[in-house]
C-alpha cells in the first residue's frame, strides 16, 4: 500500500458521522433541486466546503 506521508486517519465514529452528514447535505441539495427550490439547494453547499476543510489533511 502506498504511503503519502503520515496521516493517522479518523476514528470510526467520526468517519461515519462525516459520511452521513455529507450524504444528508448532498441528498438535501439534490431533493431541493428536484423540487425547483434553487435557493435552498445552493444554500446547503457551503456545508460541503466545511466538510472538505474538516476532512482534508493539513500540509505542513
Amino acid at each position: 500500500m502506498a504511503s503519502f506521508g503520515y496521516y493517522p486517519g479518523m476514528k470510526k465514529p467520526v468517519a461515519v458521522f462525516t459520511f452521513l452528514f455529507a450524504l444528508s447535505v448532498i441528498s438535501f441539495g439534490t431533493w431541493q433541486l428536484f423540487l425547483g427550490n434553487l435557493e435552498a439547494a445552493f444554500s446547503s453547499f457551503p456545508f460541503l466546503l466545511i466538510i472538505y476543510l474538516f476532512v482534508k489533511p493539513s500540509r505542513d
